[in-house]
């Protein structure tokens, strides 16, 4: 009983998550993770119903916080702008969007034909809200969903081929990217807003 008080169902998923990333699918199994917290295996239970319980739990927060973050950074209300800036932080990982979690979960899907296809309606929600951005801006709606396409497959990408390059560098590049995502380069006001956006 002390150990359940000691423990809450969030100290299971952080440590599972922990494992995920670092480790991946197959080490998130229960008894490691009791040693890892220094309880018993019989704590998991105060808090899980089974493995798979604590599994659905790591495909819900990564749901909240990749997807969620995604989303509503996209879709927000404002300019391009201020829907640019806020996409791109996410991706940038100031924001609650979670790089390497997104690659582990992938991982994971590679080896899970439910979760693979979970991926892929994941995936065209995420483009679908970068159609909504571009909105005002791309009036045509097939280059419109192309250059949404664009953005996320680049931005993904990025950390799918683990680029390493200076956060300066990358920011700066962002505002170069403006114009390939958007179609027209932004002016000198758009350009210095994008700058300190996402140097805050």
């Amino acid at each position: 009983m002390a150990q359940r008080a000691r423990l809450s169902a969030d100290d299971w998923v952080t440590a599972a998550l922990e494992v995920l990333v670092s480790d991946g699918i197959s080490a998130v199994k229960i008894l490691p993770l009791a040693k890892r917290l220094g309880v018993t295996r019989g704590s998991f239970y105060w808090h899980f119903e089974n493995h798979e319980a604590l599994l659905n739990r790591l495909l819900e927060v990564w749901e909240e916080t990749n997807s969620g973050s995604i989303i509503r950074a996209a879709t927000l209300e404002g300019s391009i702008v201020d829907r640019y800036v806020a996409l791109m932080r996410c991706w940038l990982g100031f924001e609650r969007f979670d790089p390497r979690l997104e690659v582990a979960v992938r991982n994971w899907g590679r080896s899970n034909p439910e979760l693979w296809q979970k991926l892929r309606a994941t995936d065209e929600r995420r483009v679908g809200a970068c159609v909504e951005m571009l909105a005002a801006e791309v009036s045509d709606p097939v280059m419109r969903l192309h250059r949404a396409r664009t953005i996320y497959f680049l931005q993904m990408g990025w950390y799918e081929l683990e680029v390493d390059e200076p956060m300066d560098a990358r920011i700066e590049a962002l505002t170069y990217y403006f114009d390939i995502y958007v179609g027209r380069s932004p002016t000198a006001d758009e350009r210095a807003a994008i700058l300190a956006g996402l140097r805050l």
